[in-house]
């Protein structure tokens, strides 16, 4: 059984699939099995993903309910003792990143561990986010998902809940710090997401959602859940009218 399970979840992006196929490839630690799960795609990325000829690689093709649908088909898939998603399109931050996350978990035998990220607003600028650590799990997503990753034993009944369109991961990763019984965090990037096409109708709907995580998942009170709300609109005010301060603020380095 491989060390490592990385999923990815595409549909109608090939050349998002390419580079990611590109940065898992590029990787220097090899022991990994890549499950692609393209979601019936009609663009012709089913049939490269059904290309691809590396023995690492094992892709399906067919129609799903939505992508944390198709990430649990990944789940259900997947040999390796620890899964990372990197979705089609998302990259790992460098060649040395799989090495640098299997020597801590070897080290430490985590459930869970977790990076920081590199981030994208479009084009070849990338700003340096640090992770919150996972004490601020209560606020909201600690972290980048591709930047996680997670002990498959450990798992137990957890699956992602495909009636969520944004917070899917917030809650996934919410269940699974309470059952982790070791969280590892690593202060490198581990990966490369992009954000330009990230709206401020996803913002919204993912505040809603985060408020259902916040209640059924964390137990936080009214109270409690009300005051997390008026600071995400603080956020969001600032996200949107002056975001250059946000960002200098938010973001610990442009490169």
């Amino acid at each position: 059984m491989p060390f490592l399970s990385i999923i990815t979840i595409v549909r109608n992006d090939s050349s998002g699939l390419n580079r990611s196929r590109a940065s898992v490839t590029a990787q220097g630690f090899r022991d990994f099995e890549w499950l692609i799960v393209d979601g019936a795609s009609n663009d012709g990325t089913s049939e490269l993903a059904l290309s691809f000829v590396d023995p690492f690689v094992s892709a399906i093709s067919e129609p799903d309910g939505g992508i944390y649908d198709a990430m649990n088909k990944g789940i259900d898939r997947a040999n390796g003792d620890y899964l990372v998603f990197l979705n089609a399109g998302d990259t790992f931050a460098n060649g040395d990143v799989l090495r640098r996350v299997v020597d801590r978990l070897q080290q430490t035998g985590a459930d869970f561990l977790y990076g920081d990220s590199l981030e994208s607003f479009g084009g070849d600028r990338l700003v340096y986010k640090a992770a919150q650590g996972h004490g601020r799990v209560n606020y909201g997503m600690f972290a980048c998902h591709q930047a996680m990753y997670f002990r498959r034993s450990s798992l137990g009944p957890i699956r992602y809940d495909a009636t969520f369109r944004i917070a899917g991961d917030y809650a996934f990763a919410a269940q699974m710090l309470r059952r982790a019984h070791r969280v590892e965090r690593l202060h490198v990037a581990l990966c490369v997401f992009d954000l330009s096409g990230t709206s401020i109708v996803n913002r919204g709907r993912g505040r809603e959602e985060n408020w259902r995580v916040q209640r059924d998942i964390l137990g936080i009170s009214l109270v409690g859940r009300c005051l997390i709300r008026v600071l995400y609109l603080v956020s969001a005010f600032a996200a949107t009218r002056v975001p250059a301060l946000y960002r200098l603020l938010r973001f610990r380095r442009w490169r």
